[in-house]
């Protein structure tokens, strides 16, 4: 396997919970790694059988930081949901998204024993989180890619509700590899 990232994306978002944040805005850098298979791509020397295509990364990273939020974690979450949406081969991607110089406020005792906020410095705060969409097939031991929610390309596949309830049942979830799905399909 081997990995394509696209590191060091630079962006002016509204992001943060403070008031100042949302009204001023603030700099950021994502990187997105992702680890895929490049055997077709590098043989054909096509942009039609790369698995990734940095362009799309780069645009799902720019309308994800164009939506305000709270934490960076919305953020990171949201972009590994719409990288598996839009990139079905993926056996793992990884998010970081870096506020650069972001406020930082410590609490200072006076004398009178009250409590003043005081400006910190930081160079940055950032959020990284990782996503392995390869699992085994509890059914024959293969190894599949699940993304273990509604983007994943088994919620696509129409079986009977009874027959999803008795996979659960059998072997603790309802995802299977490909071939053993098309066995319960029917």
């Amino acid at each position: 396997m081997a990995l394509i990232a696209l590191e060091g994306m630079k962006f002016y978002a509204f992001h943060g919970v403070y008031e100042a944040e949302r009204v001023l805005g603030n700099d950021y850098t994502v990187d997105v790694i992702v680890e895929t298979g490049i055997a077709a791509a590098s043989a054909s020397d096509s942009l039609n059988d790369a698995i990734i295509n940095y362009e799309t990364v780069f645009q799902i990273c720019l309308v994800e930081m164009s939506k305000p939020r709270n934490l960076l974690e919305a953020v990171v979450g949201s972009i590994i949901r719409n990288m598996k949406v839009q990139f079905p081969f993926m056996k793992s991607v990884r998010v970081r998204v870096r506020k650069l110089n972001p406020p930082v406020y410590g609490r200072l005792m006076q004398e009178s024993r009250t409590a003043h906020a005081v400006p910190g410095q930081a160079e940055s705060a950032w959020v990284e989180d990782e996503v392995s969409l390869v699992s085994k097939c509890p059914r024959c031991k293969v190894d599949f890619l699940c993304y273990k929610d509604d983007t994943c390309w088994c919620k696509t596949i129409s079986i009977h509700p009874a027959t999803l309830e008795n996979l659960k049942r059998q072997f603790g979830t309802s995802c299977l590899c490909s071939d053993c799905m098309k066995l319960y399909k029917g």
